[in-house]
This record gives C-alpha cells, sequence and structure tokens, in this order.
C-alpha cells in the first residue's frame, strides 16, 4: 500500500470530514446561501496570489524535469480559468444579491475585506511554506492535500447525484474547476509525486505531519466561512 492510500485509510475520519461539510455539499445542490458563498470566495481569493508562489515554490524545489513541466502548467492554469471564476462569481452576487450581502457579510464588501481568523492561520501556514520551508515533500504534501480535498467533495456529490442540472455559473463553475478528467489527473500526479519522494521512515514521518495539519486547516476554513455571519 502506497503512503498516501495508508494515510487516507488512517484518517479516512478527517478526510470524510473535509469532503462532506455543509459548505460544499449546499454549494453543489445550489441552496449555499450567497452572503456564505460570497464569505467563502472572498476568503478563498486572499489565498490565491501566496498560493501561486507556493506553487513556485514547489517548482523550483523539484528534481524531476517532467514533474517540473507539470508543475508549470498548473501555475498557468489557475492563472487564467480559476482567477476568472472568483471575479466573475463575485461579480454576479454583487449584481443579483448584494443586500443579503451588506445585511449579514458586509465586512467582506470592498477593497480591503477582513480576514477571518483560521483564514489567516491557514495564510501563515502557506507563508511558512513557501518562505520558510526547503521541503519539497513538505511542500508536495500540502499540495496534494488541498487539491484532493477539493476533488474529494465534487466527487463527492457528483457520485451521489446530488448536484442539480440547472445550477448556475457561480455554483456549476466552482465544481466543474475541481471535477473532470483534468483535474483528477492533477490529483493523481500530485499523489504520484508523494510516493516518488517519500522513501525514509523520517520522510514519512513529515509527510503524516504535513498531510494531517493541512488537512485540519482545510476543515476549520470551511467551518470558518460557513460560520461567519455579522
Amino acid at each position: 500500500m502506497s503512503i498516501i492510500d495508508k494515510l487516507l485509510e488512517k484518517h479516512s475520519d478527517l478526510f470524510t470530514e473535509s469532503i462532506t461539510h455543509p459548505l460544499t455539499n449546499e454549494l453543489c445542490d445550489g441552496t449555499l446561501a450567497d452572503y456564505r458563498l460570497f464569505t467563502y470566495l472572498t476568503q478563498d481569493l486572499k489565498f490565491f496570489q501566496i498560493g501561486l508562489n507556493l506553487l513556485g515554490k514547489t517548482l523550483s524545489l523539484c528534481d524531476n524535469p517532467e514533474a517540473a513541466i507539470t508543475l508549470a502548467k498548473q501555475i498557468g492554469f489557475l492563472s487564467n480559468d480559476e482567477n476568472d471564476y472568483f471575479f466573475k462569481a463575485l461579480s454576479e452576487i454583487k449584481e443579483t444579491n448584494l443586500q443579503e450581502v451588506q445585511s449579514k457579510a458586509s465586512k467582506m464588501l470592498g477593497d480591503d475585506p477582513i480576514t477571518l481568523p483560521e483564514v489567516n492561520n491557514y495564510i501563515n501556514l502557506l507563508k511558512y511554506l513557501t518562505f520558510e520551508s526547503d521541503s519539497y515533500i513538505e511542500l508536495i504534501t500540502f499540495t496534494y492535500v488541498m487539491e484532493k480535498v477539493y476533488l474529494g467533495w465534487a466527487q463527492y456529490n457528483i457520485d451521489k447525484n446530488l448536484i442539480p442540472r440547472d445550477l448556475g455559473y457561480k455554483h456549476q463553475e466552482w465544481i466543474n474547476l475541481h471535477s473532470g478528467e483534468a483535474f483528477t489527473n492533477w490529483v493523481e500526479f500530485l499523489k504520484g509525486e508523494v510516493e516518488r519522494v517519500v522513501k525514509t521512515p523520517e520522510d514519512e514521518e513529515l509527510c503524516e505531519e504535513t498531510f494531517v495539519k493541512s488537512m485540519q486547516q482545510e476543515v476549520s476554513f470551511f467551518k470558518d466561512c460557513y460560520d461567519y455571519q455579522e
């Protein structure tokens, strides 16, 4: 059994919690309140630039030419498709339901929205990985967990046939970006990279520590965004 398969089995309760949160379930069935979606996307956007920097750091530490090309291509994808979605979806909510956002999440509006506590903790983790860590194992494990969780919640709702056919752009496009063959292949690539570089018991210990910490932070991020209301 691979290191990733062992970790997913050992920490199956945590992984299940990360892919079945009400925030992502309601996003997939179209019932997530607009102010919650606006809060979530506003907070998630705070990760965007540091996330690109983190992938750049990961690329710089990669010792495999083919893997480096895959990482570089993903940076380009994020800079285009995913970046566009954020601004289109946030604009759509402001155009159609600004009053709800103003009444329940007004501090998410404007050029400098507040940062929620668990989001700040998560950003600090990304900053550590980007600017302090020199461990490819840490960086690639973190990236795998982050993307595996997003593939996981999308696939969970797809497999259970919980996604309506008439979902609007603000819901459906986020699901599209985190499901399908291309995204699945990306997550499988990351898994393969973790398995390629984790070789010793010490490597396994670092990998598990990063795996658990990253997944716990994903759960806390969803919870903080979902629970926020003024």
